[in-house]
């Protein structure tokens, strides 16, 4: 998937808990290795990290999240079928509170 698929498909999980995510910028890009972005969940600054089955022991699929203001890891998870999986496995009850909280 690539970086703007990837941020589409975080967009589509955060709206599903009514909250709203705005797209920010975009950083590294390496194609199975790692993809990264900038946005906000409700004005709340976030980054979030996929790294891709290359970059990972095993060839799983790894999603992280960090809060921008605190610099504290807010959610992770991890798949080996996938990014869309790695989405699925996200405590998103707790992400959420740990960055709008």
């Amino acid at each position: 998937m690539s970086t703007s698929e990837l941020e589409e498909a975080l967009a589509r999980r955060l709206t599903a808990y009514g909250v709203k995510y705005t797209k920010g910028s975009h950083g590294p890009e390496i194609p199975d290795v790692l993809s990264t972005f900038h946005g906000a969940v409700d004005g709340h600054p976030m980054r979030s990290d996929f790294f891709g089955p290359k970059a990972v022991e095993e060839g799983f699929y790894l999603v992280r999240m960090f809060d921008l203001r605190t610099k504290n890891e807010i959610g992770t998870a991890s798949s080996q079928e996938g990014f869309a999986d790695a989405l699925d496995q996200v405590d998103w009850p707790n992400m959420l509170g740990a960055l709008t909280h």
